[in-house]
């Protein structure tokens, strides 16, 4: 939100602070009144006394004038900070999904099986049960579909959907006319039962011949609702737009309010009509990919959400404000003060002069000074939790963007080994009694070229011992061990992987990360597997760094139960050191993100923690278990 920006449109979103202005009114106008009786009553004895109490009204007036629009202010930042993180997370999720899947369709176009079915050499019905287990495991797909080079479907996976012989879909030519995908979302023939469907194409061709088109088309809406649902409390929402229409929505009440958006859309990208408060956020793109030109606008009705003034907030910890507002809370006190001492004084002058008339005045000025001190009181400690409760939002929302995006990244490690242990040419190769291990690198360097979160990628056989590198030809012919990869070689299911501890590793120049590893299987007996190698240190610290809030000082981390340090942005902290953490931290085990205040290398952080709750079946229905917590300080 712009420092500058006027406050006072804003005002009827608040109806308490409207309430708490009509008080500051009432009040400034019976001061007047009560000191307009003292003067009739005893202006000689007391002139100087009224006069005072006359400077102290303007003050108190002036400091209505200062502090009603930072309390605004204060509030429309909230908001608006808020709706913006959701409206930017809801959005850079998306797209760090949709990153993937450029990768999926492009490696997906060159796997031999489906070359071989075009070439009229792998049957159907291999091939679709080949097709069903790739959707088992990357489930962002309800199809897959194949065409020939003139939009003929030659092969579909989704039984419910019910494609015409002959496409028309322009997607297909485009893809045959473009080196490498195509995106497209909107209505299709190519699924009829859908109002519009987001299609990642890719042409398939052997020996640089075209052989067709291999389409994968992505489970948006429910990709969109998972993301809504996790994002947004009672009263908020979201919808995708391009400008002209909307393209997916949290609520029926966020479609019907696209319109009122459109009409009323402001440059400075805040805006509100009818109580609700709109903000917009465009993404932020991921590893150069941007998709669609859609973007977020998130909105709630400020109005209704703050119809009664706040309850009295649990925060007992104040944060550090800024000089301008520390100022206007020191004004606060000496209006406070004054009014004390107007009353002390006149105490004294009533009773040396004798001036009992005085007395009613003065307990009428003690009454409303009583008054005005809650009024201020109330005000300011609505202002600093305003604040506080702004970078408590900030933490937790920081802290669980960070862990949602690696459970998210890591799900497609643990797809993308299982689905790779599929591939033909390494059952075929590892079935030999001497592979080719030059025709096993090839494939590995080409893989490794469209997923480049990894180091390398390496095949061992079935006594362990690796036999191809995509990287690091240096470590063929040498044995790889752990339980992990005993579990691999022992293995008979491909829904199965299984990952190392979050340790150093020879694999990775002796720094720490994760292999994930499954097994590669010919006509049901494990003939050896792969180990693919995380590219933890930058990928991880991107998380970081990525989530943490702009503009704020402090840092964040990945940690384990133990407190062994995984990732951190702090200049200081050691990879694989611990963290001397409170045993409320380290045990922490709710679905949702928390807040705690702690002391930390001498400073005061306010730190938002949040456990990994994994993304569709990874963690949540394999079997893989790996607590890790992501902590967000900031100095407050």
């Amino acid at each position: 939100m712009q420092e500058d920006l006027d406050s006072t449109p804003y005002i009827t979103l608040f109806p308490f602070i409207m309430q708490s202005v009509k008080l500051f009114d009432d009040q400034n106008r019976f001061l007047k009144k009560i000191i307009l009786t003292g003067k009739i009553c005893a202006l000689e004895k007391a002139a100087n006394l009224f006069s005072f109490t006359e400077k102290t009204i303007e003050t108190f007036s002036d400091l209505k004038e200062e502090l009603i629009p930072l309390l605004i202010r204060e509030n429309i930042k909230k908001y608006s900070e808020e709706l913006l993180t959701k409206g930017q997370i809801s959005i850079d999720i998306l797209i760090r999904n949709l990153f993937e899947r450029t990768a999926d369709v492009g490696f997906l176009a060159t796997d031999t099986a489906i070359i071989d079915f075009l070439k009229g050499e792998y049957s159907s019905e291999a091939l679709r049960k080949r097709l069903i287990e790739y959707t088992m495991k990357y489930s962002v797909y309800n199809e897959i579909i194949i065409t020939d080079t003139k939009g003929n479907v030659q092969l579909n996976i989704n039984d419910n959907n019910v494609i015409p012989s002959s496409a028309s879909d322009m997607i297909i030519q485009k893809a045959l006319q473009t080196e490498g995908y195509i995106e497209q979302y909107s209505h299709s023939d190519l699924f009829p039962s859908q109002t519009r469907t987001l299609m990642f194409a890719q042409k398939i061709t052997d020996n640089n011949q075209p052989l067709g088109v291999l389409i994968l088309c992505f489970r948006f809406e429910d990709e969109m609702e998972r993301i809504f649902n996790a994002l947004l409390n009672p009263g908020e929402h979201i919808f995708f737009t391009t400008g002209k229409e909307i393209i997916t929505a949290s609520s029926n009440e966020a479609y019907k309010m696209q319109n009122e958006f459109k009409n009323i859309h402001t440059v400075s990208g805040i805006t509100y009509s009818n109580g609700n408060l709109f903000i917009s956020a465009k993404t932020k793109g991921y590893e150069g990919y941007y998709g669609a030109p859609w973007k977020s606008v998130a909105f709630i009705n400020v109005k209704k959400k703050t119809q009664k003034a706040p309850t009295q907030s649990t925060i007992n910890e104040k944060c550090s404000l800024d000089e301008n507002i520390k100022a206007i809370i020191r004004k606060a006190d000496d209006v406070i003060e004054d009014l004390s001492d107007v009353i002390i004084n006149g105490e004294l002058i009533a009773s040396k002069e004798r001036v009992y008339v005085l007395t009613p005045v003065l307990d009428n000025l003690r009454n409303i000074s009583s008054s005005i001190l809650s009024t201020i009181k109330d005000t300011v400690d609505n202002l600093e939790n305003t604040i506080m409760e702004g970078l408590i939002f900030d933490v937790k929302a920081s802290a669980n963007l960070a862990i949602d995006i690696m459970d998210r990244n890591l799900y497609e490690r643990a797809n993308d080994c299982r689905w790779w242990a599929l591939t033909p040419i390494f059952e075929e190769e590892l079935s030999r009694e001497l592979p080719d291990t030059k025709r096993l690198t090839e494939v590995l360097e080409y893989i490794n070229s469209l997923y480049t979160v990894y180091t390398n990628l390496f095949i061992y056989d079935k006594s362990s011992t690796i036999i191809a590198s995509s990287n690091d030809p240096i470590i063929i012919g040498k044995k790889v061990s752990g339980e992990y990869i005993t579990k691999t070689l022992s293995n008979s299911n491909t829904q199965y992987y299984f990952v190392s501890p979050f340790e150093n590793t020879p694999f990775y120049d002796d720094k720490a990360t994760y292999i994930y590893n499954a097994t590669i299987q010919s006509n049901g007996k494990t003939i050896g597997g792969i180990g693919i190698v995380f590219d933890a240190y930058p990928q991880f610290h991107a998380m970081l760094k990525d989530s943490f809030p702009s503009s704020k000082a402090g840092f964040s981390s990945f940690i384990d139960r133990k407190g062994t340090i995984l990732s951190t942005t702090h200049p200081t902290h050691n990879l694989m050191e611990r963290l001397e953490l409170d045993d409320s931290i380290l045990r922490f085990n709710s679905q949702h993100p928390e807040h705690r205040f702690i002391v930390q290398d001498g400073k005061k952080y306010l730190v938002g923690i949040a456990l990994s709750q994994g993304y569709r079946e990874y963690k949540c229905q394999d079997n893989y278990k790996n607590d890790i917590l992501s902590l967000t300080f900031i100095e407050y």
